[in-house]
């Protein structure tokens, strides 16, 4: 028995320190507001997961919790799916705020109204806590459904470094964790109810040594600079041949871990130029771009004898591809075929 409470005192404890992490991170979220109005909806969301985790924490440190601050957590529950949600969504698909998007927290409004009145055993217990449930797991599919549909695309916006991709991607996959474990305590029953508040303490650390070490996350630079570009169609053209000439030239396809900002780099240029250079001048976003010389140089060795005795997929590791299945993907969507349909129409010729 003793055993069991030392446990439970070092889950809420780390439980505790994840809602303490999630409360700073809504502070410099909320400080940073102006930069980008997109941190107005960061700041809600880690506020409202701290809500939620400390009324987790209280409900099972205390014997008696009162109902407002049980109201107030399933409140704050209500209101960090849609939080999170329009984040994602006005993070990978950039666009103006629209008024009607406050619609999403209408729920949240209706249970902060009532939070002196809705009792457990009436309400709650009654199929209100599975409808939140249901709720908060329907925004974290929506959200997850975005953020797969956009990494899928291959036009994908490629002004998005790296490190933004990552933040983006622990940050949805850790909130559809977080509610899917109360959803399983709570419906399906199989899961310890503190697992949720546990399990989303090392992305939320993951979160603030990303934002520790980019600050740039929460700052909106790169369309205000895209659209600050002022280019003649002759200089953009110009600008455009020159980068097929140093691709040609460098060789940079070649690296597996080619990126835009290498690019940019070696060719003394902002990313978001090189970026706006490509998409006017050339008409294809950096990864068209780059996989367009990586399928030619896989041509090119294809087709010569010295490699016919070289497995395909070395080839394409060698050319700098990553995976064989975004390799037959792009060497399909370029030439029509398969690379091994190509190997043998070569050979027969």
């Amino acid at each position: 028995m003793r055993l069991w409470r030392l446990n439970k005192e070092v889950e809420i404890f780390i439980a505790g320190i994840g809602a303490a992490q999630s409360l700073l991170m809504a502070f410099f979220s909320f400080f940073e507001r102006k930069k980008d109005f997109r941190n107005l909806l960061l700041f809600v969301f880690f506020l409202a997961i701290t809500i939620r985790l400390t009324k987790s924490i209280l409900w099972v440190y205390l014997d008696v919790t009162p109902l407002w601050m049980l109201n107030l957590g399933f409140m704050a529950h209500s209101i960090s799916g849609p939080a999170l949600f329009l984040y994602t969504l006005h993070f990978l698909y950039p666009r103006k705020w629209a008024s009607w998007s406050l619609l999403h927290f209408l729920t949240g409004l209706i249970l902060l109204f009532y939070i002196d009145s809705l009792s457990l055993e009436e309400f709650w217990y009654e199929g209100g806590y599975s409808v939140l449930l249901f709720h908060q797991v329907g925004y974290s599919l929506t959200s997850l459904f975005l953020l797969s549909k956009w990494l899928l695309q291959k036009n994908q916006n490629e002004q998005l470094q790296r490190t933004s991709i990552i933040w983006i991607i622990a940050l949805v996959l850790g909130t559809a964790i977080l509610q899917f474990l109360y959803f399983s305590n709570y419906i399906l029953g199989i899961t310890p109810y503190l697992l949720g508040p546990i399990s989303y303490l090392p992305f939320i650390y993951f979160l603030a040594f990303l934002l520790f070490k980019n600050p740039s996350l929460l700052k909106n630079n790169t369309a205000k600079k895209s659209q600050n570009i002022r280019l003649t169609q002759h200089e953009l053209h110009e600008h455009g041949s020159k980068l097929e000439e140093f691709m040609q030239v460098q060789k940079l396809y070649l690296d597996t871990n080619c990126t835009l900002d290498m690019v940019a780099k070696q060719a003394k240029l902002p990313a978001y130029m090189v970026s706006y250079i490509l998409n006017n001048a050339i008409g294809k976003s950096f990864p068209d771009f780059l996989n367009s010389y990586r399928i030619e140089e896989v041509k090119k060795r294809l087709s010569h004898p010295d490699y016919r005795h070289t497995k395909i997929a070395s080839i394409a590791y060698d050319c700098g591809f990553n995976t064989l299945s975004s390799f037959n993907i792009a060497f399909k969507k370029t030439t029509g075929i398969t690379p091994s349909q190509f190997q043998k129409n070569h050979r027969s010729t």
